[in-house]
């Protein structure tokens, strides 16, 4: 994904070795390279056909966040009253905001021109009829998820990036590789890691997570009531809608989470997005004559 524009800006890994009988370390190495090679050019073409197709369509875009403040809390370890007990700081919750949004979502991609609108139809229950808005969501949003494979795996975003494949995992009924994209060097422009699930049976692309170094203006450590802690998000994007080959937006889901220096984890803001009811206009390639 491109340079997400976003309020709070986005977007354990183990590899995966096929042991080949009869085949040395060096075999099995060009073996696997071959394979990585298979698929960057088979998901390079499911790239530029998404990236040269012609689009017109809307679906209704369902958002539930929730966002936690913190205070502080005392907690005794186990031990003898007297002598051996001790105690940290730890965060309490002390006010949660939820919020929901149903919006209906288009859009319209057509040459090099691209369209998003939003009609927010829906907020925290209540009737709403506002044209042509921006989202209302607190802390993070994106736009153009449809073309979030593009920038990892075009043919021309390809030569920027290191890939590896890291493990072999399904996806409902789906075997999928998992990729891990990073870029050769790190630039204003190219500044996206992320894991990609592949579709083993057509290389399309079933699920993007972005790394938290992917999200503009991101900082790792965060002040609380406790201190300065470390921030961890979690960004992902499930493909999981079918149209003429090309595989659409089904949901998102955004935590962000605050780690204690003992470990303990506690969720800032989280925000599940579901993309329904879609209806299709035009999804095919554009033919361009000379």
């Amino acid at each position: 994904m491109r340079k997400s524009k976003v309020k709070y800006f986005l977007p354990l890994f183990f590899y995966f070795i096929v042991i080949y009988a009869g085949h040395s370390q060096e075999q099995q190495q060009e073996i696997g390279a071959a394979g990585l090679e298979k698929i960057l050019e088979e998901t390079g073409e499911y790239c530029e056909k998404l990236k040269n197709m012609a689009l017109d369509f809307v679906c209704q875009e369902n958002i539930m966040e929730k966002t936690s403040e913190f205070g502080k809390r005392i907690v005794l370890t186990p031990g003898d009253r007297l002598r051996n007990s001790s105690s940290f700081e730890d965060l309490k919750i002390i006010k949660t905001k939820k919020n929901s949004y149903i919006y209906d979502y288009q859009m319209i991609k057509k040459g090099d021109d691209f369209k998003e609108k939003r009609d927010l139809l829906q907020e925290n229950g209540k009737k709403r009829n506002e044209k042509n808005v921006e989202l209302k969501t607190l802390r993070m949003s994106s736009k153009f998820l449809v073309f979030g494979p593009v920038g990892f795996l075009s043919q021309s975003w390809q030569p920027n990036f290191v890939y590896e494949i890291i493990a072999s995992e399904k996806i409902g009924q789906m075997k999928a590789v998992v990729l891990k994209a990073s870029p050769k060097e790190f630039t204003e422009e190219n500044y996206s890691f992320g894991k990609i699930w592949v579709d083993e049976a057509d290389s399309s692309i079933l699920q993007i997570e972005w790394e938290p170094i992917s999200i503009k203006n991101f900082e790792e450590k965060v002040e609380s009531p406790i201190g300065e802690l470390r921030r961890k998000v979690s960004w992902i994007v499930s493909y999981d809608v079918v149209k003429n080959g090309i595989r659409f937006p089904g949901a998102q889901t955004i935590k962000e989470t605050f780690i204690t220096k003992q470990g303990k984890e506690h969720i800032k803001y989280e925000a599940q997005y579901k993309y329904e009811n879609y209806k299709f206009f035009t999804v095919e390639t554009e033919v361009k004559f000379k």
